[in-house]
Parts: C-alpha cells; structure tokens; sequence
C-alpha cells in the first residue's frame, strides 16, 4: 500500500475508532423479518408497524422513568458509576435524576410537536440523551446543521482520545464529529416512529425546509434537515456505544432503532438510496455494505456478512488502528450479491493469534467502500 493510501486509510478508521467495546447484542433473531424493502412506503410502512407501540415509561417518577434507562443507555463504557454526555463528551457521576451538572436533551427538540410529557415522544428514550445541562441549554431547539460562519464554539472535552467541537448560530447547531451519526439515526427513527396515528403522538417529518421548522403542538411538526444528517450519518458510522445504548433501550421500551441496526435504510429513506427500489421492483444492492459481524466482540472466531451491488474485483481486509493490514479474507472477484460471508479466526496472513484489540474490517471495491468495527476479547 503507497504510504499516501495508507495515511487516507488511518485517517478514515481513525474517525470511527472510539471508546473499548463492551457486550453487544444483535437484534434478536427475526426481528425485522416484517420489514418489506421491495418499495419506499412499504419500508417505512412496514418498519412502522414494527417500531410502534412501544412500552411507555414516566418522564420522572419514582417508580423506573427516563432517569433511570437514561443513566443505563448512556453509561460510561469505561466507568460504570458514571455517564459519558452527547454534547460536550464528559464523563459525570450518576445522581439518579433531578438538578444537576447533566440533564435530558430532547435531540428533536420537544417544541417540535409534543412540548409536554403527555406526549408519547416526550419520553421516548430511543431520541433522548443524558448532556450536560449548558451544552443542552445553548443547543435550546436549533435544528441540525452545519455551522460555517459566525460560529459560537462549545468544545467536546478530549476523553479516552476522542474530542471534537460543537458549533452553532442562531438557527443551528452543528454536533461534534463523535456524535453527528447518534443524533441523526434519532432523527431518522423519530421520523419513521410517529406518524401522528395514536393518541398523543404527533406526525414527526424530516425536512430541508428550514422555514417549516416552527413551534407546534401536535399535528405535523418539522425537524431537520435532513440532507445534513443524511451525511453525518455517513460520516460517523455506528459504534458500540451506541448499539449497547440500542440494546438497553430495547429491553425497556421493547423496539429497537432500525437505523442503528441497519444505517443504509437511512439513505433508502431519506436520501438517494444506498438501497434502492421503486414500485414492485425489487431494491438493488449498495454498491459495496458490510450487513453484520456477528458474535461483536468476538472469542475466538466471527463472521463477517456483507453485500456487493456490482460484480467485480472485492477486497475484505481486516485492520488494526494504525491502519495496518492484519489479515485479508477475501481477493479476488465476485458476482452482485447480498449473501455474502467470511469468518475470521482471530490470526494474521502468517497463522499468528492476534491480541485482543479493536480492529476494523474493510471491503473495498471498484464501486465504493464499507469500514466496520469488530474487537477481540479474549
């Protein structure tokens, strides 16, 4: 690999390396077998139908309330007393709710529809993060955007080597680089989870029209915009952290964030459509996706599923952090498929037992490129 290669491959996995992994959990098995891909209504009316209807649990009460899933979901992964923050990515010592240095950040802002805690939303733990309060206060309801001039800058502390910046003007407010994805997959799923079809429960539309982004209550509210989190999606990719946040919210509420499990049907959605398909036709594949790497982390072997849109030459390489290839899995050319699978046994191209470490996999081929996260714990 030509050493400027090698330098834009750090810099790629470097933007989605993140804290030591803890115990995942996969989407229990068919969990999402409901979901029909073979059009965009009936996707976003299938997967609907799947997310509605959770469990509803009290903004503040002294029985189990958003306090107490929030303090769970947002746990610090290296210290189990504390919480890490969305905003400002400092770690805070649980206090079991009520004033303190963090409080509950409605990522679609609350006047956006549902602005008190009879509205289903209001306490829906899958779009509301733990922050430390100034953070939340200076975000107030400014919908997503990048900030390009006459910025205020609220830094994200530097922690388990991971820091970045908040920026944000009167109309907007541009998240740091390590959370951009988690709160724009809240977006996309608050989008898909309400429609405005149950008591209590407004129509919640993504938008680019910012002029639609207005104070309601009830009906149909506006949130956005949507092109920017479609690339902060893009640009911050799943991490552990957040699918463990998934998993504790799930065995509360009882469904899941699809767009955690499966980030491309964002852009089938919402965008241009890493998926795409209309009518009765069926969805082609993306260009190149890894679907799942299951057991994550793993001991001693896993298995690596992915899809590639195009036939052609394909490449599956594992990394370690420095950008290093460690072991390759696949070379050579393949057919357009979405049923792919390798498994990895945990050893380099010389037969060696790698240490336990976070690692990445990467599929490149002539059409695109998919990088994923996978650690060894031994």
């Amino acid at each position: 690999m030509k050493k400027s290669s090698r330098v834009l491959l750090v810099a790629a996995l470097v933007l989605t390396f993140c804290w030591a992994l803890v115990a995942l959990a996969d989407a229990p098995a068919g969990y999402y077998d409901s979901v029909d891909l073979s059009s965009k209504a009936t996707c976003r009316a299938t997967l609907h139908a799947l997310i509605d209807h959770h469990t509803v649990y009290p903004y503040t009460s002294s029985s189990t309330d958003t306090w107490d899933i929030l303090e769970n979901a947002d746990e610090d992964p290296l210290n189990s007393n504390n919480i890490l923050d969305v905003y400002k990515n400092t770690s805070y010592v649980k206090f079991g709710g009520g004033v303190g240095p963090y409080n509950r950040e409605h990522t679609w802002p609350k006047s956006y529809g549902f602005p008190d805690d009879g509205w289903v939303p209001y306490t829906d733990c899958h779009q509301l993060f733990l922050c430390d309060a100034s953070y939340n206060s200076s975000r107030g309801n400014k919908p997503y955007d990048d900030c390009f001039s006459g910025c205020t800058s609220k830094p994200a502390a530097t922690y388990n080597g991971e820091s970045g910046e908040n920026l944000y003007d009167i109309d907007s407010w541009e998240t740091w680089q390590g959370r951009k994805g988690d709160v724009a997959r809240a977006q996309f799923y608050a989008d898909i989870r309400y429609e405005g079809d149950a008591a209590n429960e407004p129509d919640l539309v993504l938008t680019d029209n910012q002029s639609l982004i207005q104070t309601t209550e009830g009906g149909v509210a506006y949130m956005g915009l949507v092109s920017t989190l479609l690339e902060w999606s893009q640009d911050d990719p799943v991490d552990a952290k957040e699918m463990r946040r998934n998993d504790v919210v799930y065995s509360y509420q009882g469904n899941r964030n699809p767009f955690i499990d499966h980030p491309e049907w964002a852009e089938y959605l919402f965008g241009s459509g890493v998926i795409s398909g209309v009518g009765d036709q069926a969805p082609q594949v993306a260009a190149v996706a890894i679907d799942r790497i299951a057991p994550n982390p793993f001991n001693p072997t896993t298995t690596v599923e992915y899809s590639v849109g195009k036939p052609g030459a394909v490449y599956v390489r594992i990394y370690d952090v420095t950008g290093r290839v460690v072991k390759t899995l696949v070379d050579g050319d393949q057919a357009a498929a979405r049923d792919y699978s390798v498994r990895w046994n945990g050893r380099d191209d010389g037969g060696r037992t790698v240490p336990s470490a976070t690692y990445f996999c990467r599929i490149e081929t002539a059409d695109g490129a998919a990088t994923r996260k996978l650690t060894l714990l031994k």
